[in-house]
């Protein structure tokens, strides 16, 4: 039953996340891989990695729960980056101008998911 409930703290942000750019961009799943595409797939490698090992060694503890939530945002702003890009930082003139907030959520998903991957790594 952890398990399960890790696997749905997960994928709750990407389901938010698909459901709100379907509906809101347009875009289907496989549009979001036209940029980034090898980045966007070391960060579904590294983020279920993540998610497993919170499986395996924190499945009973339920604060392990936030940890799979927070990995499972950081994966929906690596993956979502086009449509995240213009909702979280649609107020940050610098990246609207030249067009970046698309690179701008890709890079700070990343650096989110490094950081939540490391500090798990050096917690355990």
């Amino acid at each position: 039953m952890d398990i399960f409930i890790l696997l749905i703290a997960f994928l709750a942000p990407m389901i938010i996340a698909e459901f709100y750019s379907s509906r809101e961009y347009e875009l289907s799943f496989r549009d979001h891989f036209q940029k980034w595409r090898l980045g966007k797939y070391l960060a579904l490698f590294f983020s279920f990695l993540y998610l497993f090992a919170l499986m395996v060694l924190e499945g009973a503890n339920p604060e392990s729960v936030f940890s799979a939530l927070y990995g499972g945002a950081w994966l929906a702003l690596i993956t979502y980056s086009k449509s995240f890009g213009e909702l979280f930082l649609g107020n940050a003139e610098e990246f609207k101008r030249v067009g970046l907030l698309e690179d701008a959520a890709f890079i700070i998903g990343w650096v989110g998911l490094i950081h939540q991957c490391a500090s798990y790594l050096l917690y355990v």
